[in-house]
């Protein structure tokens, strides 16, 4: 590959970039507020199912409500996986493709250890449960009349991204004059008007987060139980995006590019790639506090509160540029960055009640109150301010106070097989986009042998949601998104 930095404009560009000030956040916005702040029903693979805000399900089920855990009869070990399955539909210029990707780690793993006593219950205990999950995965494609990325490169307020575009001529003069005040994208220089070109792209984002965890519930008072809990909260978020502009229509048939830079135009675009990347590592502390009280042996009712909680984000990132022509010749650079900020999730205050009047069923409903208005992005550097309380500001007036819903029913058919079966509705948390989430679940515990339970559970999600690939000053281009996403769970319990 060839760079066009040895070139006499990257000379010159080279010595623009050390008298302008970089901007190396252009990963940041609101949409990494409103990642890292929601959570899918998880945990394990009874949380998965059933909620666990009044009703013991399985070891994650603390995340809930660490007053849950006195209602275990015994002391267990638990062990799991989870798998996520994704597809989403992408609808982008008139054109409909699909994608799908998986990926597969630890659910939980812990001991819950029921303390003797003589009268009530103590229990105490420890470990990792998943918290939640970043999976999602898109494809586009179609030709645009409108605009191009190479736009985007043109008017990006990151110097470091747009140097990278004119180094691969991305962009390029638009007059002789060589002012970077006068440069435009290659597709537009020369034509009255500009002529399209084909797009296509592919995102895929992996990672999870989850808890290492200690928590201790006790009977305080006959039928009243409180429980608290304090986490390790880590996890990883990996985001790959391929876009691709290329000129399959050839309306770029001209040699107007010095690819070898004897002076004498020789070549034109055939395609540009650019391949966004960006890994991220989070950690936070987290704490709960819960009650439980059970006026009537058949009826629980239920309150918890998660404290707001800073996660610490540590975040690599890069675009690289490479463009091909005609000719084959091709030029490569890129924009690379790292960034440190924090996220402030907002409390949680869940509520939920158990009833078990009917003989071999449980059913078990909880709402969750979320002020995701109140979630913020902080930056360490007083120049970015600005930037700060601009994300921020849209936080406020765009996400929501929302309530989520969970219900879920347990049948226990004998003491070797019990079923269940949920549904959780999550309203949107944003506005403008309609992205309400559903959740369909069903599973069972079997037991293998005496002492050893088998946990299933299976979650079938779906919900509409928005990406958009690029902004200008004149467009925003936007790919329609219907997801469905499957998250299976399984698991071991082995009493001690």
């Amino acid at each position: 590959m060839k760079d066009r930095r040895m070139s006499k404009k990257g000379i010159l560009l080279l010595i623009a970039a050390l008298i302008v000030s970089v901007t190396q956040v252009n990963a940041q916005s609101a949409d990494d507020v409103l990642r890292y702040s929601l959570e899918y029903p998880s945990y394990d693979p009874i949380s998965l199912v059933v909620p666990g805000v009044s009703h013991a399900t399985g070891f994650g089920a603390y995340q809930e409500n660490p007053a849950t855990m006195a209602l275990f009869d015994e002391s267990f070990l638990s062990m799991g996986l989870s798998s996520r399955f994704l597809d989403e539909t992408g609808t982008y210029l008139g054109n409909t493709s699909d994608y799908s990707d998986n990926q597969t780690g630890i659910g939980d793993l812990g001991l819950v250890y029921k303390v003797p006593t003589t009268r009530g219950s103590l229990v105490v205990g420890g470990g990792y449960s998943q918290t939640t999950d970043f999976n999602r995965a898109l494809s586009a494609s179609g030709r645009n009349e409108r605009s191009t990325i190479t736009d985007f490169y043109n008017t990006t307020a990151d110097d470091s991204l747009f140097f990278a575009a004119f180094d691969t001529y991305a962009v390029d003069f638009a007059t002789t004059d060589s002012s970077y005040a006068e440069t435009s994208s290659i597709f537009r220089i020369g034509f009255p008007q500009y002529p399209g070109i084909n797009q296509d792209m592919e995102l895929t984002e992996r990672g999870k987060t989850g808890e290492y965890s200690l928590f201790l519930s006790t009977e305080l008072l006959k039928n009243f139980y409180v429980g608290g809990s304090i986490g390790y909260y880590s996890g990883s978020y990996t985001y790959r995006r391929e876009f691709l502009e290329s000129d399959r229509e050839n309306d770029y048939n001209a040699t107007f590019i010095d690819s070898d830079g004897d002076g004498t135009p020789d070549t034109d675009i055939d395609n540009i790639l650019s391949v966004d990347r960006i890994d991220t590592e989070i950690q936070a502390f987290s704490a709960r506090l819960g009650i439980i009280y059970e006026p009537t042996p058949d009826f629980k009712l239920a309150a918890s509160y998660e404290f707001p909680s800073k996660l610490f984000i540590d975040e690599e990132f890069n675009t690289q540029i490479t463009t091909t022509f005609d000719n084959t010749i091709q030029f490569s650079d890129e924009a690379p960055g790292a960034f440190s900020y924090t996220i402030t999730r907002p409390q949680r205050i869940k509520a939920g009640v158990t009833f078990t009047g009917i003989p071999k069923l449980t059913v078990s409903g909880s709402a969750e109150a979320i002020s995701y208005s109140d979630a913020e992005i902080n930056f360490d550097e007083i120049n970015l301010n600005p930037l700060e309380n601009d994300i921020n500001g849209t936080v406020q007036s765009t996400f929501n106070d929302v309530i989520n819903l969970r219900s879920g029913l347990e049948y226990k058919v004998n003491d070797l097989f019990t079923g269940r079966f949920g549904y959780a509705y999550f309203p949107s948390p944003q506005d403008g986009a309609n992205s309400v989430r559903q959740f369909i679940s069903g599973g069972f515990s079997a037991e293998l042998t005496k002492g050893l339970m088998f946990d299933f559970g299976l979650q079938y999600s779906f919900w509409d949601d928005q990406n958009a690939l690029y902004s200008t000053p004149d467009v925003t281009e936007v790919v329609d998104e219907q997801v469905t996403r499957l998250n299976v769970m399984a698991g071991l319990r082995m009493a001690l």
